[in-house]
C-alpha cells in the first residue's frame, strides 16, 4: 500500500499531459475576441503607419494573424510563428516577434503535447539567444520575454489540467447515467417478472374457469364462479403490491408465504379447481427465511400456471423435500397430445425461474422425461 500511493497523482498528471488537446467554447470564444483586437490594432497601426514603416507593420499583422491557427492545430500555430521568428531577422522585427512567440506559450502548453512543449521551448531559447546578442539592451528586454512565456505557460498549464479534471468530471457523470439507466431497466425487467409471475398466472387461472361459465353443471359453474372471484382477489393484491413498488413503498409481497408447505397448499388448491388431480407428497420442512419462501412460491405459482397453459389431462405430482439444508421442489404433469394455442406464452417462464432459484443459490431443471413435463427445483433453507 505504501509503495503504491505516490503512483497514482503521477499517473493522474501525466493522463492529463499526453497527447494533444482541444479548446471548449469558452477558450475560442476569447481567443477569437483577443485575436480581432491584435488584428485591429494592427490594422490602426499599418493606416498610420509612415511610408517606411509600412512593411514592418503589415509582418507583424501577419504574425498575429497566424495565431488564428491555434483554433485547429497546436503544431500548426506553433510552426508558423518559430517559421515567423525565422522570417522576422532578415525583416528586423525580431524583438516584436519573439515577444508573440512568447504569448504563444499559454496556447502551446494547453494545447500541445509534450514533445510540441520541448520543440518550443528549444526554439524559444535559440530565438532569444540570437535576439539577445543583437544589442545591449536585447538581454533584459529578452528575460522579460523569458517571464511573459513562464508566466503564460502557467496559465495554460492550469486551463489544461481544469480541462482535463471537466473531461473526467464529465465521464463520471456519463458513468453515473449509464449506472442509472442499467438500475431503471433492471427495475423494469423485475417490474415484468412480477407482472409475469403474479397477475398473469392470475389471469391464466380467470381465463381457464371463464371457458366453463357455460357448462351444463350447475357445480361447476358455481366453482368456476368461486375460482374466478377469488383469482381476482389475488390480482388486484399483486397489482397493489407492484404499484407500491412503482412508488417506492417498501411493501411485502402479497400472497407469498415463507412456508413452503402454504404455498403448497395453495398451489394444489389452484389446480384441483381446474380440474387436475393433484398427488402431494410433502416432508417436514424448517421455516423458510422470507426470501427463499417467496421465491419458492414464485416458482411454485410459475409451474401452475404452466401446468395450467400447457399440460395434458393426467394427474400433477407436487413432491417438497428436505435434503441437506436444502429444499427440493418437484412438479411433474403429463404433456398434451397437442400444443394448445388458445392461451398465449412469451415462452420466458422457465428462464425465470431458473434465474430466481439461482440468484439464492440454487439450481433449477426443466425438462420433458418420458410423457412427462418435470421441473426440479433445489434451494437453500439457510
Amino acid at each position: 500500500m505504501m509503495s503504491t500511493s505516490p503512483v497514482a497523482p503521477v499517473a493522474r498528471v501525466r493522463s492529463w499531459l499526453r497527447g494533444a488537446s482541444t479548446m471548449n467554447r469558452v477558450e475560442r470564444t476569447a481567443l477569437l475576441v483577443l485575436l480581432l483586437a491584435g488584428l485591429g490594432v494592427g490594422v490602426i497601426a499599418l493606416i498610420v503607419a509612415e511610408d517606411g514603416d509600412d512593411a514592418g507593420a503589415l509582418f507583424e499583422l501577419v504574425v498575429t494573424a497566424l495565431f488564428a491557427l491555434y483554433l485547429w492545430s497546436a503544431a500548426a500555430g506553433t510552426a508558423s510563428l518559430g517559421a515567423a521568428v525565422v522570417l522576422s531577422f532578415p525583416a528586423g522585427l525580431p524583438q516584436q516577434t519573439l515577444l508573440a512567440f512568447a504569448i504563444a506559450a499559454i496556447c502551446v502548453v494547453r494545447l500541445g503535447t509534450p514533445a510540441l512543449m520541448l520543440a518550443y521551448a528549444a526554439a524559444f531559447a535559440v530565438a532569444s539567444i540570437a535576439v539577445a546578442r543583437e544589442s545591449v539592451t536585447a538581454p533584459a528586454m529578452v528575460v522579460g520575454y523569458l517571464v511573459v512565456a513562464v508566466v503564460l505557460g502557467g496559465i495554460g498549464l492550469l486551463l489544461r489540467a481544469a480541462h482535463a479534471r471537466g473531461e473526467r468530471l464529465d465521464a463520471q457523470l456519463a458513468r453515473a447515467r449509464e449506472r442509472e439507466h442499467a438500475a431503471a431497466a433492471l427495475e423494469r425487467r423485475r417490474l415484468a417478472g412480477d407482472l409475469h409471475d403474479g397477475i398473469a398466472h392470475d389471469l391464466t387461472v380467470i381465463a381457464l374457469h371463464a371457458q366453463l361459465l357455460d357448462d351444463d353443471d350447475v357445480e361447476v359453474r358455481q366453482t368456476a364462479q368461486d375460482t374466478i372471484r377469488l383469482t381476482a382477489r389475488h390480482a388486484l393484491g399483486d397489482l397493489r403490491y407492484l404499484i407500491e413498488i412503482a412508488d417506492d413503498g417498501a411493501a411485502e409481497a402479497p400472497g407469498f408465504s415463507p412456508d413452503p408447505a402454504a404455498a403448497v397448499r395453495e398451489a394444489a388448491d389452484t389446480l384441483e379447481a381446474a380440474g387436475y388431480p393433484v398427488d402431494v407428497e410433502t416432508s417436514a420442512l424448517p421455516r423458510a427465511p422470507r426470501r427463499v419462501g417467496v421465491v419458492f412460491a414464485r416458482v411454485l405459482r410459475e409451474c401452475v400456471t404452466n401446468v395450467l397453459k400447457h399440460a395434458g389431462p393426467g394427474p400433477v405430482v407436487l413432491t417438497v423435500q428436505a435434503r441437506d439444508a436444502h429444499a427440493e421442489l418437484t412438479v411433474r404433469n403429463a404433456l398434451p397430445a397437442v400444443r394448445r394455442d388458445d392461451l398465449p406464452s412469451a415462452g420466458t417462464g422457465v428462464d425465470r425461474m431458473g434465474a430466481r432459484v439461482r440468484e439464492l443459490g440454487g439450481e433449477l431443471r426443466a425438462a420433458a422425461e418420458a410423457d412427462e413435463w418435470v421441473v426440479v427445483a433445489r434451494m437453500p433453507l439457510a
